[in-house]
């Protein structure tokens, strides 16, 4: 059955005490894992596969930031609010659903994070089989040997014949029979209505069966979530990392490019600028690899922040100022004398390093058109218009010279962690060469970067908050989860303000996204949004010199 048939409920009332003190501020749904929500794993997911009706239970004190949340990073959806004004349990908050219920539904306790690409044709309880002796903890089920439902165990104070444990997730086929079930009256166990009573109930009716979840973390208390941020810290597929309990983060690479990023690090912490970067504590070299291990800043990024939360753009203007302001610091420290050419290294990173890159998809068929559309919009493709802003490419190396400075390199949202308290910033994950390995370069390449962000939404687009429809290598619709998003023109005319031309930005801006195609081979849909993305920014060079 298709998502668009079935209407998901997802609770997220409850005070959420195992995880405090981290729930004080956030409901335990929207705690950050790999710099999302968790709750917008699961959400992502099923919107995708067409999902429109969504019923979220809240408390009366984080009914605005769900509400916020929701707003924010999803549009188009039939969403739904029920306030749980008193945290009766979990069965309780699901009952105060059922005059919502009109279709098969799927119920997502809030802090469930797991695979979503399931069978939901029957009805179901996810489960993880666990292989500790924390049944108390859990509520448990038994099953036969073709996995239909025998027993539901609650929290039991005993050790029981099974070590499958339900995650939240629960799949009821029959819309009136779940509202029957419903409305019967449950006994309060532990103090609260336990939604074990109301499943063994539905399960007497109809048939259920237990689904192994394998790709399951458990973020329930404080010691879980912690576990899992640390598991799941990761980046780009040819890096590695590891979160030790003290809060050092070491990250490997066999690749070359990690060997700038230390260099680049070391020669920052000798300077003035030291405090831009987290500390570097060791790097080095070890069994083919390089590495370094750094203190872990665990601060929301500027992803995060534009991604998932409602943010006004009096405050964006005022911590966008700040950003560059800060940046600027790098800027203001020029090359000194003796340092390579810098027009030289422009043609190495905006016309070779692109030409070479763009040569390496394996998507020829949409490469080698003349030309595509996007959205009912025709653009020229690449090698076209590649061609015919040759000359405008070789005078943005000609004038690099203004611009030749310290840089990040890779001054990206997801770069950049951000502390509002003090609306201060530091940066990660430096480029640490621009052409060869130093700490200078075209500091219009930092602007790109960040522009990137705000105006072809590269995180929009990586962390997969999009739908495309691939109707022909030459043409396509595409769609993002929403349309609530900061003007780039509030951003641009700051940048125009310290001093940066926005168009030169902007076709720096094209080329990143055409030359960062093939680093993102795990993700062809996201390779086809580059495309398009690049191809905007230097089709619209073209325009302006129509003009």
């Amino acid at each position: 059955m298709s998502m668009k048939q079935m209407q998901l409920i997802v609770l997220m009332g409850g005070r959420a005490t195992r995880l405090a003190p981290l729930s004080y501020t956030l409901p335990k749904g929207l705690l950050p894992i790999n710099q999302k929500p968790v709750i917008f794993n699961m959400l992502a997911d099923y919107v995708k596969q067409g999902l429109e009706d969504i019923v979220f239970v809240v408390s009366p004190g984080n009914e605005q930031v769900v509400r916020s949340f929701v707003e924010k990073s999803f549009e188009n959806l039939r969403v739904r609010y029920v306030v749980q004004e008193k945290p009766r349990g979990p069965l309780h908050a699901f009952q105060l659903c059922e005059p919502l219920i009109q279709k098969p539904t799927l119920l997502l306790l809030g802090d469930t994070y797991c695979e979503t690409d399931l069978d939901y044709s029957f009805d179901f309880l996810g489960y993880k089989t666990i292989d500790d002796r924390s049944h108390s903890r859990w509520c448990l089920i038994k099953t036969d040997s073709e996995e239909r439902i025998l027993e539901i165990i609650d929290k039991p104070n005993y050790t029981p014949e099974t070590n499958k444990v339900l995650i939240g997730l629960y799949n009821f086929r029959d819309p009136d029979l779940l509202k029957r079930c419903l409305k019967q009256n449950y006994p309060l166990h532990r103090g609260e209505l336990q939604l074990s009573s109301m499943i063994a109930e539905y399960a007497k009716q109809r048939e259920m069966r237990g689904v192994p979840i394998n790709a399951w973390l458990d973020t329930g208390t404080l010691k879980d979530y912690n576990n899992t941020l640390a598991k799941t810290v990761s980046g780009r597929n040819f890096n590695h990392f590891r979160l030790d309990e003290f809060g050092v983060l070491t990250k490997r690479s066999a690749g070359r490019k990690l060997a700038a990023e230390i260099a680049w690090l070391k020669e920052m912490q000798k300077t003035d600028l030291c405090f831009l970067t987290p500390r570097v504590l060791e790097s080095g070299e070890e069994n083919g690899e390089y590495f370094y291990r750094i203190e872990y800043l665990s601060a929301d990024t500027l992803a995060e922040y534009f991604n998932y939360y409602d943010i006004s753009e009096e405050n964006w203007a005022y911590i966008f100022e700040k950003l560059l302001k800060t940046a600027s610091l790098m800027w203001e420290k020029k090359a000194p004398a003796g340092s390579p050419d810098i027009a030289g290294l422009c043609d190495c990173m905006y016309r070779q390093k692109t030409l070479e890159r763009i040569a390496g998809w394996n998507r020829k068929d949409i490469l080698e058109k003349e030309s595509i559309v996007a959205n009912g919009h025709r653009l020229l493709g690449f090698y076209p218009v590649f061609e015919r802003l040759k000359d405008k490419i070789a005078r943005l190396c000609e004038t690099a010279e203004k611009f030749y400075s310290v840089i990040h390199g890779d001054l990206c949202f997801a770069n950049t962690i951000y502390f509002p308290q003090t609306n201060t910033f530091k940066f990660l994950d430096p480029r640490g060469n621009f052409g060869t390995d130093m700490l200078y370069g075209d500091n219009r390449y930092d602007v790109a970067k960040l522009r990137h962000n705000y105006h072809g939404l590269y995180d929009y687009i990586t962390q997969d908050m999009f739908r495309l429809d691939e109707r022909g290598p030459d043409n396509f619709e595409y769609s993002f989860f929403t349309g609530k998003m900061i003007n780039p023109q509030l951003f641009d005319a700051m940048a125009a303000r310290y001093g940066f031309d926005v168009d030169e930005i902007e076709l720096i801006e094209g080329l990143l996204f055409i030359s960062m195609i093939t680093l993102h081979n795990d993700d062809p849909a996201a390779q086809i949004m580059y495309y398009i993305t690049g191809l905007k920014c230097l089709n619209h060079q073209l325009a302006d010199e129509a003009e």
